[in-house]
């Protein structure tokens, strides 16, 4: 049986369920940390695109923080969601809260994805959320895009990580964290990086690497709020 648009009623009935469970836990996290916050509210259309970047499993509380702290100020977003079943699922949330969603993955249909997104940008101001690990790993490891998507826009990439004190793991590639009713919440937001738009295939692969390194240096300093707290 098929929904609107030939969307499966399944996917519509997931992607429902998943917004009420994400809506429902979000009112419990209370945030105890918040590194780069003033950065962070600053950022709107007038002040510009940005690339707001986080490893695959951090994208379930952030898209809690970034419906709330920017789609509801009118910030325009676009986010990228994969071309499978789990794909059409956080197509249709993207959807719900608000954002652009762009189809499409590193593997199927990414350089038409990139290409919208490059649009988005320049034609109509929005930012671009980018999992640089991508829809399926290696876990921790960026991809190029997220740098070559920097030097095409000339816009920064805002590196960003969180972690809470009590959380469960899915069994999934990339270990999605999901924060437990009412944990505490550390969030990081790291310094703009910029990829320049004359640099060549050696400094883009520099950036890369900087911008896998940076979000890997935040997911330790987001850890270590709750170290030896019980």
């Amino acid at each position: 049986m098929s929904g609107k648009a030939g969307i499966p009623f399944k996917v519509r009935v997931y992607s429902v369920l998943i917004q009420l469970i994400v809506g429902i836990l979000g009112c419990t996290y209370r945030i105890c940390h918040f590194e780069g916050e003033e950065r962070f509210e600053k950022l709107d259309s007038k002040s510009g695109p940005v690339i707001l970047s986080a490893w695959h499993n951090r994208i379930f509380y952030f898209s809690i923080l970034i419906r709330k702290r920017l789609i509801e100020k009118g910030v325009k977003i676009a986010m990228m969601s994969s071309l499978s079943k789990d794909g059409e699922i956080g197509a249709i949330f993207g959807k719900r809260i608000g954002a652009r969603v762009v189809r499409g993955s590193a593997s199927r249909g990414g350089t038409e994805g990139f290409r919208r997104f490059y649009r988005l940008m320049k034609k109509e101001g929005c930012s671009t959320i980018i999992l640089p690990d991508g829809s399926k790993g290696p876990i921790y490891e960026a991809k190029m895009g997220v740098a070559m998507l920097a030097k095409l826009t000339g816009s920064p990439v805002v590196p960003m990580s969180y972690s809470a004190n009590r959380y469960w793991r899915v069994r999934s590639w990339d270990k999605l964290i999901i924060p437990k009713p009412f944990a505490r919440i550390s969030i990081e937001i790291g310094e703009d990086i910029f990829v320049d738009r004359e640099v060549d295939d050696e400094g883009l692969e520099r950036c890369r690497k900087q911008i896998e390194r940076t979000l890997n240096e935040l997911n330790t300093r987001a850890s270590r709020c709750f170290e030896n707290k019980g």
